[in-house]
């Protein structure tokens, strides 16, 4: 559990601060659950909506991931009707968790590895 939550976060941070390039969070992805990978990504899409200044940086780096490796995209749509994404959005709301992104990822891996 601790190497998926600690990969979540890598890329998690990766998109939102810019400290990884796409290459090697595409390379991470490999690694990750396609559930964890669409719930990082709707995450980081509640967190910084359009409205806000520094959501531009960070959704620049997520059309960059997804037009230069779409087969993330895919991943995404795949991932999103499996029961643990529709588990995850019935019972939480993103905002609880935008302080603290591991406590959320803990919670999926954990879900997901019961």
């Amino acid at each position: 559990m601790e190497a998926m939550v600690r990969d979540g976060m890598r890329w998690l941070e990766g998109l939102e601060d810019g400290t990884v390039g796409t290459g090697d969070l595409y390379i991470l992805s490999q690694k990750m659950d396609p559930v964890l990978i669409h719930l990082c990504i709707k995450f980081l899409r509640k967190k910084y909506p359009s409205i806000k200044p520094e959501a531009a940086a960070v959704m620049a780096r997520l059309v960059d991931l997804t037009s230069n490796y779409p087969e993330i995209v895919k991943l995404m749509k795949e991932a999103e009707s499996d029961p643990v994404s529709e588990w995850f959005s019935d019972t939480y709301s993103f905002p609880e968790f935008y302080s603290k992104p591991e406590e959320m990822l803990e919670l999926i891996v954990d879900k997901l590895e019961s």
